[in-house]
């Protein structure tokens, strides 16, 4: 299952204040997608994983995620 996560929130960088929004490409295959399959679109999670070329011949990075924790 191919999806789009989206992360906003804010860290610190040499000491000031650095606001972050991005969308990152990811898959989940296996167990994970069937999870995933059963989350709520715009429900917060922590997703765990790896990037990864998306082939051989794109190397666009993709996250494949491993691991998912729902926020409460």
């Amino acid at each position: 299952m191919h999806c789009q996560l989206e992360h906003s929130g804010e860290v610190s960088e040499v000491g000031n204040a650095r606001k972050i929004q991005m969308s990152v490409e990811a898959i989940a295959i296996g167990p994970i997608q069937k999870g995933l399959e059963q989350m709520d679109l715009g429900a917060e999670a922590v997703f765990e994983g790896f990037l990864a070329p998306k082939t051989l011949r794109n190397q666009r990075l993709v996250f494949h995620i491993t691991h998912i924790q729902l926020k409460n």
